[in-house]
C-alpha cells in the first residue's frame, strides 16, 4: 500500500515536459524491444488506474500500432499475457485500500485487437442473420466444423499455453442478443476458465463500448475514425456508463447512466509505434495525415497547459529518425535509446560476441525484380524443401 501511494503521488505526471519528447528504441532484432515496451505499457495502465477511483480510471490507456497485420497477430499473445497478469492483480483481494476499494479499479483490464474483418469479426450479429462473417456466425460455423478458422485469431491461452477448442469461444449473454465474444481456456487449472473469460476483445462493437486498456491495431484501421462515431470513445469522449455493457458517447445516445460527477475518461497516455522504419513513402504521408487528427482528439488543456500523448517508437534499422518523427508525430525532440557509445561492439546495453561463442543468425534476401510474389515464394520454398529432403 505504501508503494502504491508513493507511485500515485510521484511518478509519471501528465504535465511532465517529457511527453513532448519522442523516444525511439533502436536495437537489433531479438534484442528485447517488445519486452521493454510491454513493461512500459503495464506501468502506464497501472498508473492510470491508481490515479482514478472506481471506473474513472478505465478507457484506452495504451495504443500499440503496427503496419502489418501479421506483426499485430504475432504480438497479441505476448501482450495478452501481460494484460492477464494485470487483471489478476486487479482482482487480488490483497490489492485494496483501507476502504475496501480495488486499487486498480472496478472495470476489467482488457486488451483489444482492432483489425480488419479478415482476421476477426467486426460485428457481433445475432441468430438468424444471413451474414456469416459476424461473431455469432463464425462461432456457429467453427463449432459445426464448417469453417476451420477460429472466431478469434489466437490459437492458445496466453496465460497457460493450452490450445483453444471450438468450445473456447462463445457469444454472451446469448446468440440472440450478444454483447461480447468471450474466450475461455479449456484447462480447468487455468485462472481464466469457467466463469472468468480471458480479458481479450476481438470484435469491434464490444471494443468500442468496453474500451480495453491496451489496444493493438494496424494503422490502416484508423481510417475508420471519420466514419465510425463510436471510435471517439477511444479518446475519452464518453459520458455515460452501463456496468453490464460498458461506456457510451455522443454516437450512442439514450444508453447508460451519467459518469460520476459528470467526468469523462482520460484520453490515451501512450502510443507505441512498432517497426517505425516501415512508415515511409506514400504510407507515411497517409499516416501523417491521420496522426494530426489522432493528436488533436487526444489532446487536453489543463491549467492553460497543452497535454499530449507520449510517443514511443521502435525499430531495428534507423536513418534520419528525428526528421521522420517530427514529420509524422509533430515531436521535434527525439531521444534514441540506447544512446551510441564509444565502442560499437560494447554499448553497455549490448555486447557483440563472435559466432564461435554464440551461434549467429544469417539473414538472406532474394532479389527478384519484375517477378510476382507468388512465383518468388514458390521458387524459394521449393529450393528449401529440396535442400531439407537432401539433408
Amino acid at each position: 500500500m505504501a508503494l502504491a501511494t508513493y507511485i500515485h503521488k510521484r511518478a509519471g505526471s501528465a504535465r511532465h515536459p517529457d511527453r513532448e519528447t519522442a523516444d525511439l528504441l533502436f536495437f537489433p532484432t531479438g534484442g528485447g524491444k517488445t519486452e521493454a515496451y510491454l513493461g512500459l505499457a503495464a506501468f502506464t495502465i497501472a498508473m492510470r488506474r491508481l490515479r482514478a477511483p472506481d471506473v474513472l480510471g478505465a478507457g484506452v490507456a495504451v495504443i500499440m500500432r503496427y503496419t502489418l497485420r501479421l506483426l499485430t497477430l504475432d504480438q497479441l499473445a505476448r501482450a495478452a499475457g501481460v494484460v492477464c497478469a494485470l487483471e489478476l492483480m486487479r482482482t487480488d483481494p490483497a490489492n485494496v485500500n483501507e476502504r475496501g476499494q480495488k486499487l486498480l479499479g472496478d472495470w476489467p483490464i482488457e486488451i483489444g485487437l482492432w483489425v480488419g474483418s479478415d482476421a476477426s469479426p467486426n460485428k457481433l450479429g445475432r441468430t438468424g442473420e444471413a451474414d456469416q462473417t459476424t461473431a455469432v456466425g463464425r462461432v456457429r460455423r467453427y463449432r459445426l466444423g464448417q469453417d476451420k478458422r477460429a472466431p478469434a485469431p489466437i490459437k492458445a491461452c496466453p496465460w497457460c499455453g493450452t490450445a483453444f477448442t471450438p468450445e473456447s469461444f462463445s457469444c454472451t449473454p446469448s446468440n440472440a442478443a450478444p454483447t461480447n465474444l468471450e474466450i475461455r481456456c479449456v484447462n480447468d487449472r487455468c485462472d481464466f476458465t469457467r466463469n472468468r473469460p480471458l480479458p481479450i476483445l476481438t470484435v469491434d462493437e464490444p471494443i468500442y463500448r468496453r474500451l480495453p486498456a491496451f489496444l493493438i491495431a494496424t494503422i490502416d484501421k484508423f481510417a475508420a475514425l471519420p466514419w465510425v462515431g463510436e471510435t471517439g470513445a477511444f479518446f475519452g469522449h464518453v459520458d455515460r456508463f452501463d456496468p453490464n455493457v460498458g461506456f457510451y458517447g455522443a454516437a450512442e445516445p439514450n444508453h447508460g447512466r451519467p459518469l460520476d460527477n459528470g467526468w469523462k475518461l482520460d484520453p490515451p497516455d501512450l502510443i507505441i509505434q512498432d517497426e517505425l522504419h516501415l512508415i515511409a513513402g506514400p504510407l507515411g504521408t497517409v499516416a501523417g495525415l491521420y496522426e494530426c487528427a489522432i493528436d488533436q482528439l487526444a489532446e487536453r488543456t489543463r491549467d492553460g497547459k497543452r497535454i499530449r500523448m507520449k510517443i514511443v517508437a521502435s525499430t531495428a534499422t534507423v536513418r534520419r529518425a528525428s526528421a521522420q518523427i517530427a514529420a509524422l508525430f509533430d515531436r521535434h525532440v527525439t531521444n534514441i535509446f540506447p544512446p551510441p557509445g564509444p565502442d560499437r561492439a560494447d554499448s553497455f546495453f549490448a555486447v557483440t560476441v563472435p559466432s564461435s561463442t554464440d551461434p549467429a543468425r544469417l539473414y538472406m534476401g532474394i532479389a527478384a525484380q519484375g517477378r510476382g510474389p507468388k512465383l518468388v515464394f514458390l521458387r524459394a520454398l521449393t529450393t528449401l524443401l529440396a535442400a531439407a529432403q537432401a539433408a
